[in-house]
């Protein structure tokens, strides 16, 4: 058998490998607009770089018909690319979102660090939906008080109001509620690149403007407008139009005031603020 031969043979083998690992991280651990959006892809290129280059080409190098110790040679790589494959497969694994999870106009993703992170149970999310990655809904308390002990709970520990699992419940794109939190749109719209974006949304959904529901969406990587249709809670996906960073400015004879952050909307109090200074 030539160099090629065995080359050729570790790299089918190594294809079909990829096919079934290819499968799971994009239809099953990042599927949809996760992919792109919350590392699917990144986590791809180690399994294409370990798998299919990594691998097929260590035998390329080492293979030669009757050299001696070949078949420890050959072992040795079979033990490295299993061991690194492993090893990258279970990174992907483990950093896939467990949730997408929706708060105060905006959409963040999870994954088990985001609750491990602060000594918080990772959630069963499968009692709330059948979806996976589960899409899920905090259903902040009506009463002010409560609300604003919670907010200042989270602030402390520096955990995201998303991590807040015990008001989590199924997201409902047609719940009024949240129709009505969608993000104001009238300050996007100024900017120059406003018209580039609106026309390829509607090129691609039809209607207007007004027809559709937009929140942010931010992961680890990207930071976006994820956009609904209103008539039928229709997810689009996102509009091609990056939000930008901002802070309200407080009054000072008002308690609390507000801000955004790239992952994060926190209601400060003065007091607070003042002692994290």
């Amino acid at each position: 058998m030539s160099r090629f031969s065995a080359f050729a043979i570790h790299l089918a083998i190594s294809f079909i490998i990829f096919l079934a690992l290819a499968y799971l991280v994009v239809f099953e651990w990042y599927p949809g607009i996760l992919f792109d959006a919350d590392g699917g892809w990144r986590g791809m290129r180690i399994i294409i770089g370990v798998d299919l280059v990594l691998g097929p080409a260590l035998t390329l190098v080492a293979f030669k018909q009757g050299k001696p110790g070949l078949k420890f040679d050959l072992a040795c790589i079979a033990l490295l690319q299993t061991v690194c494959l492993t090893t990258g497969t279970y990174v992907v694994w483990s950093e896939r979102p467990l949730a997408v999870v929706y708060v105060d106009s905006r959409f963040e993703t999870l994954a088990r660090d985001d609750f491990t992170d602060f000594s918080f149970t990772v959630p069963n999310f499968g009692d709330y939906t059948a979806e996976d990655p589960a899409w899920i809904a905090v259903n902040l308390p009506s009463d002010l008080d409560e609300l604003s002990v919670l907010r200042r709970k989270m602030f402390k520990m520096g955990a995201p109001l998303t991590t807040a699992q015990q008001f989590y419940q199924r997201f409902n794109p047609l719940n009024q509620k949240f129709i009505d939190q969608a993000r104001d749109m009238s300050r996007p719209q100024k900017r120059e690149e406003w018209a580039n974006a609106e026309q390829q949304w509607l090129a691609r959904h039809g209607g207007a403007m007004k027809d559709y529901s937009f929140y942010t969406f931010s992961t680890r990587y990207i930071y976006r407008y994820i956009g609904f249709r209103r008539e039928t809670g229709e997810n689009l996906g996102f509009l091609d139009l990056q939000p930008k960073l901002a802070l309200r400015i407080p009054s000072s004879n008002l308690p609390f005031f507000t801000v955004y952050t790239m992952g994060e909307t926190v209601s400060v109090h003065w007091a607070q603020w003042a002692t994290h200074q």
